[in-house]
Order: structure tokens, then C-alpha cells, then sequence
């Protein structure tokens, strides 16, 4: 049967370690170096304490090295590959292919979405060249993961929550363009959030200062089962920058849902690791950060998938101001919703500008008194973007996750053994020759004995049952009862911790002549080549002229800076391939342009690919 994964992101050893106690059967951290998040390196140490905590449910941890990387970095790449190995990660995540041309650690390697796993015979290239799974492009349809899973044998990788790039991964070369920091080296500047004029040819304004690139968040939680169907065996949240409430919200929220299947359609999948979460919230990923849902290509194009309002998250509708006087306001709640002091408001003013304010005071009329802010209207929708007991609520540490276990007594030749053993077959058994005298009260041995061997405190097991031996019952006192079952338990988890094994790199028969996918004979900057072992690599495989990759040249002007699958042309109803949603503009003069304060980008567009380009465009062309 085929095991599914919940992969759930971390900033640091603390999220990760939470994420792991809500249910991941793994998580991805990065190191301090060539970790796609400049902001967020861990030190290996850190990371080795991660990992020894995720190991004692057999959960895995995968160490990110998804950078590109210049020669004078592939030593210390090297090095650090290493060094996570040894600190007992369970796979890297790489992106540049020179690393493949290295002697790198006995461990499986992942292919970072980064890799632009957008087409099947590219995903049939990465499982010839030694990869072991590969994270698929966002934009697939759940229709291509299913193609992709009959004709190769890797494992499948796919983002069921979070932030959305709206460039094809690893292709977006927009922010290193605008500010000289690189997506590809870990260092987004997010230029796609930013308001833009969308024009034509004349200079007529389409859009006047919209978030034209900005797409919402994704939310597949509706999906795991046709995605587990068609061959997805990891299901990854996005968000190594986001916060430990947004973590342990998406990771119980999947949780759930993941359990679900597993209940459901025990017969199709298992779970990938052990334990037995007990969660103390109830997940509402609408209640922490996010900037809308949607389910992007997974079915079908759909307009829904972008805000050209706000990059920002507004939350969930709440109610509607029905009266204002000075910095208070009576709101007419929707159905189920009420405000405390603390909660985070936000609403668009006149302009269509999203402001926010905090509720400081409500009173037993409903009036709402708030932070002083100016532009909120009688009429206007209000919107809850902090849950303030939500948030409260998540900071707790009251979730627990636990191996189930159960332990049984034997009593012979004043012997007593005590044999624990879990429910996935792991067992231990300990002997204590002692003299124990006869209890002279059966039932009420039997209650104490049982009693005292269930508590299991805050060690990770959960003690369902305690079978005791028939006739006699020692007579042990309580202080020496819990010391027997604190060693039995000690010792039980430093057996299972030692017996955990890192998983080998199984995909062991590399093609290192197998050829490149696509029909190049020159490589542009696409290829993401900034070092002498990648073009060594990708000479190996037919592609000997490459150009210098973004990030190594000179001038970077006038070069495509993006492929999108997100399409203006059909968001403002110019489509000529899918129904529009809106009514068009008339007398539209192509090319369109994007516009900023400092920037000027020229749209192109392919309907045969159904994808959108942009290119840099400093000047009329």
C-alpha cells in the first residue's frame, strides 16, 4: 500500500518541532547556507536536535539546498551536505544540478520545485539523472500528476496550502531584475505583490494601480483523496517564513484530513509515520494568515485565483458598519461572528484602499471601539484579519502526540517482567527478580497496578492497556512501581530511537547520458546555470552551449523575466480560447504593458502553451 506524507514547513527548530508534535510526518527546514530563505538559516546543531525529535515518531526531516550556487560556493555546498547527513537529515532538496556531480551523502534527494517539474518528460529526465522524488510544478491539474505518476516510478511531491509564485518556479527573474536580489538564491523581493498600471499600446490605462501579479493562497483541503489517487505521496504547506500559528493551524488542519483518508481507505494507504495526534484546537486555516483561497490549476482554469485589491490578508467577512460615532462603530455581525477586544479589523476605504484597525473595547450595545483610523464608511464590509482567541488558543501547548502502546506483567519464580509493546510491533521487556511478597487484596492490587502503569507523563507513548497476570498479583509499592515503569519506558524509547534508520537513496541507477527533455542547442538564462559542475553536468546530457545564467550576468536588461500561467488577457476578458467572466475593454491596442513607478514590463502571450510571458521593456520597443 502506498503511505502519505504531510510535509509541513519550518523558519526555525522551534516550528519544526511543533509541526511534528500537530501530526508532519515530515518537515523541511533550511541550513545556514544555500537554503532558498536567506531570512531563515538554522545552525546544523539545531537541526540535528530537530531531527532526533522527529526520529522518536519516525518522522523525517528533509534539510533544503535549493539555491543556485556559484563555484566559489560548491566546496562549502559540499561540506554542508555532509554535515546534514551526519546531523541525521532524511533528504536534501536541491535545485542546482552541479551538486550531482559531487560525492554526495547515501541519502535520497529530492528534485525542489525550483527545478521547473512542470512537463512529464521532465520529470522522467530528473528520475534518470538519480533524483528520488521530485516536487511538482504548482500549476499542474490534478489530470497531469496522474499522467506523470503511470509513466515514472519517483515520488511525487505536491503544494496543498500556502503562498503561490505566480511565475513558473525557478523561471522568475523579475525581483533580481528590479532590486539585484534573486529568487533562485533565496532572496525574493516580491516585486508580483507590488501595484502596476496594466496599458496598451496608446498608453490607455486598462487597470490603474491594481496587484495585477498577486495570486491568493492556495487551499487543496477539499483534495486529498483524488490527489492521493493520482499519485501524490507528499502533500507540502508552503511557508517557511510564516509564524508558529500558521503552522500548527495548516499542519492539524491536514492532519484531519489526511487521518480521514487513512481511516477511510485503509485498504488503498497507510500513514508514513507513528503517533497518534491529539489535537486541543480545531483548525480554521481561514483564521490565520492567508490572502484568500483557491485551488489554482488543479482543475481547470478559473478567474478566482488571483486579488488585484490587496496583496495582503483581509481574513474572513464578519459583518457590516451600521452606525459611526467618532472611533466607535455599531456593527451588524454576520450569522455565528463576534468581536473581542484584541481582533484585527481591516476594510476597504473610498479609494479601494485596505486599511486596518484593532478593537480595543466592545460594549454590551455592540459598539466597537477601535484604534483611531480614518475612511470607514456606514455600508462597509468588514473583515477579521487576527483572531485574537483563535491565536491565543494556538499558543498553547496542549496538543499531544502519542505512540500507542500497551504493557503486560508476568509474575513467576519472583520474576516480574514487564513487556511493553506499541502498535506498530516494536516491543521491549525488562526483568526485575525481587522479592516481592503476595497482595492480600486482589481487585485492589490489580486497580493499582493498573493505575500506576498507565501513567505515562510526558513521555510520547499512550498506555491503552495493562494485562496482568492471572492468580497472585505482587504487591509492589507505589514509588518503586513508577521507578520500574520509568525504566521500562526509558529504555523502550532509546530501543525504538536506535533502531531508526535513515532511508537510503534507492534511485541508485543513474543514465548520465539520458538527454535533456527539450530540444536546446543554446541555452539562455533559463537554465539556471551559474557554475562549472552544472554545465559539466548538462554537457553530459546534450546541452554544451549555455549562456551565463541571470544572476552571473552583466547586463540583464531586455530579458524575459517571467512564464505565467496566471493571465491578464483572460482576467480583463480578452481570451479567445476560454469563456470570459468579465466584459471586455473595446479597442484594446496590443502589446499590453505593466507599468510601475520604476519598472516597465511588456506581456506576451502564448495561447497555444495557455501561459503568459514578461519581459523586461526599459524603453518603446
Amino acid at each position: 500500500m502506498k503511505s502519505l506524507e504531510l510535509l509541513a514547513p519550518a523558519k526555525n527548530i522551534e516550528i519544526g518541532m511543533s509541526a511534528i508534535n500537530h501530526g508532519a510526518d515530515a518537515v523541511y527546514i533550511g541550513p545556514s547556507q544555500f537554503g532558498a530563505r536567506d531570512a531563515v538559516g538554522n545552525s546544523i546543531s539545531d537541526i540535528e536536535k530537530l531531527t532526533k525529535h522527529a526520529h522518536r515518531f519516525h518522522s523525517k526531516i528533509f534539510a533544503t539546498m535549493n539555491t543556485l550556487m556559484f563555484d566559489k560556493e560548491l566546496e562549502s555546498a559540499h561540506k554542508q551536505a555532509w554535515s546534514l547527513y551526519e546531523a541525521g537529515v532524511d533528504a536534501l532538496i536541491i535545485q542546482d544540478m552541479g551538486l550531482l556531480e559531487m560525492d554526495l551523502p547515501p541519502i535520497p534527494l529530492h528534485a525542489s520545485t525550483q527545478t521547473h517539474n512542470y512537463h512529464l518528460e521532465k520529470v522522467k529526465f530528473l528520475e534518470k539523472v538519480g533524483f528520488d522524488r521530485v516536487v511538482l510544478a504548482r500549476e499542474l491539474s490534478i489530470k497531469d500528476i496522474e499522467e506523470i505518476n503511470k509513466a515514472t516510478n519517483v515520488e511525487l511531491e505536491a503544494f496543498v496550502a500556502g503562498a503561490l509564485c505566480v511565475s513558473l518556479s525557478g523561471q522568475c527573474y523579475m525581483s533580481n531584475n528590479v532590486g539585484d536580489r534573486s529568487a533562485n538564491r533565496g532572496a525574493c523581493g516580491q516585486p508580483c505583490r507590488l501595484p502596476y498600471d496594466l496599458v496598451d499600446n496608446t498608453g490607455r490605462k486598462l487597470a490603474n494601480q491594481k496587484h495585477l501579479l498577486s495570486l491568493k493562497d492556495l487551499n487543496m483541503s477539499d483534495y486529498v483523496l483524488p490527489l492521493a489517487r493520482a499519485g501524490v505521496k507528499s502533500f507540502k504547506i508552503e511557508g517557511r517564513l510564516k509564524d508558529e500559528s500558521y503552522v500548527k493551524n495548516q499542519v492539524g488542519n491536514f492532519r484531519k484530513r489526511i487521518d480521514f483518508v487513512l481511516d477511510k481507505y485503509g485498504d488503498e494507504f497507510v500513514a508514513d509515520s507513528q503517533g497518534k495526534t491529539m489535537l486541543d484546537f480545531e483548525p480554521a486555516i481561514e483564521k490565520t494568515y492567508n490572502r484568500g483561497f483557491t485551488t489554482y490549476f488543479y482543475e481547470e482554469r478559473n478567474p478566482e485565483i488571483v486579488h488585484f485589491d490587496t496583496p495582503k490578508a483581509i481574513g474572513d467577512k464578519v459583518g457590516k458598519v451600521k452606525q459611526i460615532k467618532a472611533n466607535q462603530y455599531l456593527i451588524e455581525m454576520d450569522e455565528g461572528k463576534k468581536l473581542i477586544p484584541g481582533d484585527g479589523l481591516c476594510f476597504y476605504d473610498k479609494h479601494e484602499q485596505l486599511q486596518g484597525m484593532k478593537v480595543e473595547h466592545v460594549d454590551a450595545e455592540g459598539w466597537i471601539k477601535t484604534s483611531l483610523v480614518m475612511g470607514v464608511r456606514v455600508g462597509a464590509d468588514i473583515f477579521r484579519n487576527h483572531d485574537h482567541q483563535f491565536v491565543k488558543d494556538l499558543k498553547s501547548q496542549k496538543t499531544q502526540r502519542k505512540i500507542e502502546s500497551d504493557i503486560v506483567m508476568d509474575w513467576k519464580d519472583h520474576t516480574i517482567t514487564l513487556t511493553i509493546k506499541d502498535i506498530y510491533g516494536n516491543s521491549y521487556s525488562d526483568k526485575y527478580k525481587e522479592p516481592f511478597e503476595v497482595a492480600s487484596n486482589r481487585e485492589k492490587s490489580e486497580q493499582n497496578l493498573t493505575k500506576g502503569l498507565k501513567k505515562s507523563g510526558n513521555t510520547i507513548f499512550l498506555i491503552n492497556n495493562v494485562t496482568l497476570p492471572e492468580g497472585d498479583l505482587p504487591f509492589i509499592p507505589g514509588g518503586r512501581l513508577n521507578q520500574m515503569r520509568r525504566d521500562l519506558i526509558e529504555a523502550f524509547e532509546n530501543k525504538r530511537n536506535s533502531e531508526y534508520k535513515q532511508p537510503p537513496r534507492l534511485n541508485t541507477e543513474i543514465d548520465h547520458s539520458y538527454p535533456f527533455p527539450q530540444k536546446i542547442q543554446k541555452w539562455d538564462h533559463h537554465g539556471n546555470v551559474l557554475n562549472k559542475l552544472a554545465r559539466q553536468f548538462y554537457a553530459k546530457h546534450g546541452i554544451t552551449e549555455i549562456e551565463e545564467g541571470f544572476e552571473g550576468r552583466e547586463d540583464k536588461s531586455k530579458l524575459r523575466l517571467m512564464t505565467t500561467k496566471h493571465c491578464l488577457r483572460y482576467q480583463i476578458g480578452l481570451c479567445d480560447e476560454y469563456e470570459t467572466f468579465v466584459k471586455a475593454p473595446e479597442d484594446v491596442k496590443f502589446p499590453l504593458f505593466l507599468k510601475s513607478k520604476n519598472a516597465r514590463y511588456k506581456l506576451k502571450f502564448n495561447c497555444k502553451e495557455c501561459v503568459m510571458m514578461i519581459d523586461d521593456a526599459p524603453e518603446e520597443d
